[in-house]
């Protein structure tokens, strides 16, 4: 077999199927654990079976139980999705002849932590990103003129996102997927006037995760460390994960075009979803980033074994 044949078998059984199917099947669970009607919560209960396996949780889990769960859960989910955007983007940027070689060879974590900071720092022209998610400059025959500028905001919009997530947010990535070393958990903060309720700023009770992470140091005898409370809003964080799943799909949609000839469908989002992604659920002046935390900061005395 020659080397144009294993490509192309490559390329075919690569675009076969999209990791946008598993993400969505991950969000659709979440919702449906979260979703206190659904059946799900009795089958939990009253004990489930597959692949010649049965589990049974015994009793229905509690909001606390739930909710502790979905901050987590949404968090790997939105990491991942957000990871694999990128890694898919970094594959097809350049029209590579075969996008499945050049993704397989994205192995170097520190390497891809540097490319998500340079799409930061310098951002890609829309040019450059509406050929890898949109197959060209240049709108479809049914998409109207404000539409196609609406997408280009909402697309640069997702790959910034997914760029902070990866290159500024990554201490939060990893607890959360080596060694589940993230602690869900219901806090609170308050900023602004004790006596004055229009002088609050931030008023926010409700669900977060806590985690530690260890802090550059100068050497000598201590060690500094940093507890991170960080507020979690599994609603946006599905939402936002969905998004980047319709990226992924797109990547799909034009690299099939170009490779193998195949037409498909792009999905083209209003600007509403902006809207939606900036409305902190706390605090009605405040418009910060979409994520809050608190952090406190100590020092360990380091001790040289005998």
């Amino acid at each position: 077999m020659s080397s144009t044949d294993v490509r192309n078998d490559l390329i075919r059984d690569f675009y076969a199927h999209s990791p946008s199917q598993y993400l969505r099947t991950r969000i659709t669970l979440l919702i449906a654990f979260g979703d206190a009607r659904a059946p799900l919560h009795k089958a939990l209960t009253d004990g489930v079976e597959a692949w010649n396996l049965r589990a049974q949780s015994g009793a229905t889990p509690d909001q606390d139980e739930t909710d502790g769960f979905a901050v987590i859960e949404s968090l790997s989910i939105m990491y991942l999705a957000a990871e694999a955007l990128l890694r898919l983007y970094f594959a097809h940027v350049d029209e590579n002849s075969c996008p499945p070689l050049r993704l397989s060879g994205l192995t170097s974590y520190a390497k891809f932590k540097q490319n998500a900071a340079a799409l930061i720092s310098d951002p890609p022209s829309l040019e450059s990103l509406r050929l890898v998610f949109r197959g060209g400059p240049d709108a479809p025959p049914d998409v109207s003129d404000q539409a196609w500028a609406e997408d280009a905001d909402v697309l640069r919009f997702l790959v910034n996102r997914a760029a902070e997530l990866m290159a500024n947010e990554a201490n939060v990535y990893n607890a959360t997927k080596h060694g589940l070393a993230v602690q869900p958990r219901k806090s609170g903060m308050r900023l602004g006037s004790e006596h004055d309720p229009a002088g609050v700023m931030i008023d926010h009770h409700g669900s977060s995760i806590r985690f530690l992470n260890k802090m550059p140091s100068s050497g000598g005898a201590t060690q500094h460390w940093r507890e991170t409370v960080q507020f979690a809003f599994p609603s946006q964080n599905l939402a936002l994960a969905y998004a980047f799943a319709d990226e992924i799909d797109a990547i799909h949609t034009v690299a099939k075009g170009r490779l193998l000839g195949q037409e498909g469908a792009i999905a083209i989002h209003p600007r509403a979803l902006l809207e939606y992604f900036g409305a902190v659920p706390f605090g009605s002046e405040y418009t910060g980033l979409l994520s809050m935390a608190m952090n406190r900061d100590f020092q360990v005395r380091v001790f040289s074994g005998a």
